[in-house]
C-alpha cells in the first residue's frame, strides 16, 4: 500500500545488532501474519464503525453549539502537526536506534483512528466531530505522512521516503465513510433498534481489541522482546496526544462533549495503518522488516486499551461534574 525506495546494502543491514531470521520464507510468513490480523482489525473495525453511525445523524454534523469548523480545525491541526513533532522528539529524548526512530516517526505521522470515534461514544464526546476528524485526517495523510517521514527521517537516514497512492488512501476511507452512512441510515429506518445496534457494535470493538492483542502475542512474540525505551515510548505518544487535545481545546472554550471528541482523536493513531505503511516500506529486507515492525506491533497492543482508559475517565467526569457545574460538562461551554 506504502511504498519506500531505499538503497540499504546487505552489509549495512548485516550491521544491525538484532538477531533475527534472514530466510525468504521467514519474510513471507511475517506478511501473512500481518495480513490475517489486519483483515480482522478492519472487519472489526468496520462493524464498530456501523454502531458508531448508529448513534449520529445529519443534524449532529450542523448543530451551532458543537462549532464544529473550528473543533475539526484544532483537531487536525493537533492531529497532523503537532503529533508528528512529538514523536520526532520522543525519538530523540529516548535515543531510539535508526529504524526504531523511523517506525516512530511512521506512527507519529499516521492519521486519526477510526476506533476514536466508539472511544467518544464510550466517553459521552462528540461522536460527528470524532468521525469528522478520523475522515479528514486519513484525506490528509496522503500528503501528510510522506511529508513529515521525509523530513524528521532524515536526521537519522537519508536513504528512505514513502510514496502514499490515491487508491490505498481510498480504500481506509472506504472502512470509515460506508460502515457510517450504512449506521446512519439504519437510525433513519429504525431510529429505536439502532441504539441497541450501536451497543453491541461497541462491544465487538471491545472484542476486536482482545482478540487482536492476542493474535500479536501469540504470532509476534519477538516484536514483544524489545527496550524499554520502545515500551515507553508506545504509552507516551497517545498519553501527549490525549492530554494537548483536551487541553487545547479546553482553553479554547469549546463545549466539554467536543474537548473529549478532540482529545480521543488527537491520541488515538491508526495503529493498523502504521503497521502497513512499516510492512511495505522496508519491504525486502528481513532484519530490517522484524526491527521497525516492533514498535508499531507494541503501539497497536497497547493504544486502544490506554484509549479506553481515557475515555471511561472522561465518563466518571462528566456523571461527577454535570450537575453541580454544567457550564464544564455536558454541551455546556467552558
Amino acid at each position: 500500500m506504502y511504498e519506500v525506495t531505499e538503497s540499504t546494502t546487505p552489509t549495512a543491514i548485516a550491521k544491525s545488532p538484532y538477531p533475527v531470521k534472514t530466510s525468504e520464507w521467514d519474510l513471507h510468513d511475517i506478511y501473512q501474519l500481518e495480513e490475517l490480523t489486519q483483515l480482522i482489525t478492519h472487519i472489526c473495525n468496520g462493524i464498530s464503525m456501523f454502531g458508531v453511525g448508529c448513534v449520529i445523524s445529519v443534524k449532529d454534523f450542523q448543530r451551532k453549539e458543537t462549532r464544529l469548523p473550528k473543533a475539526v480545525s484544532i483537531g487536525l491541526f493537533l492531529q497532523t502537526l503537532i503529533q508528528p513533532l512529538t514523536g520526532f522528539l520522543l525519538a530523540m529524548l529516548l535515543q531510539m536506534s535508526k529504524y526504531d526512530a523511523l517506525a516512530m516517526v511512521v506512527i507519529a505521522s499516521a492519521p486519526s483512528a477510526p476506533y476514536a470515534s466508539v472511544l467518544s461514544y464510550w466517553g459521552d464526546g462528540n461522536v460527528a466531530l470524532s468521525v469528522c476528524i478520523a475522515t479528514l485526517s486519513t484525506a490528509l495523510s496522503i500528503g501528510m505522512m510522506p511529508m513529515w517521514f521525509f523530513l524528521y527521517s532524515s536526521v537519522w537516514s537519508r536513504q528512505h521516503f514513502i510514496v502514499a497512492y490515491p487508491l490505498d488512501i481510498a480504500q481506509y476511507l472506504l472502512l470509515i465513510i460506508v460502515p457510517v452512512g450504512f449506521g446512519m441510515a439504519t437510525k433513519w429506518c429504525m431510529p429505536k433498534v439502532s441504539k441497541y445496534i450501536a451497543r453491541v457494535c461497541s462491544i465487538m470493538f471491545l472484542s476486536s481489541v482482545v482478540i487482536c492483542s492476542l493474535l500479536y502475542l501469540i504470532f509476534h512474540t519477538d516484536h514483544f522482546r524489545a527496550g524499554w525505551h520502545l515500551y515507553l515510548s508506545a504509552l507516551l505518544l497517545p498519553f501527549i496526544g490525549f492530554f494537548l487535545g483536551f487541553l487545547m481545546a479546553f482553553v479554547l472554550r469549546l463545549p466539554y462533549e467536543v474537548c473529549i471528541a478532540i482529545s480521543l482523536a488527537v491520541g488515538s493513531v491508526n495503529g493498523p495503518l502504521a503497521i502497513t505503511v512499516a510492512l511495505h516500506s522496508f519491504e525486502g529486507a528481513t532484519k530490517v522488516v522484524q526491527v521497525v515492525l516492533q514498535l508499531p506491533a507494541i503501539y497497536a497492543l497497547f493504544a486502544p486499551v490506554e484509549g479506553i482508559v481515557w475515555s471511561l475517565m472522561y465518563k466518571m467526569v462528566d456523571e461527577v461534574f454535570s450537575k453541580a457545574h454544567p457550564a464544564l460538562c455536558g454541551t455546556g461551554s467552558v
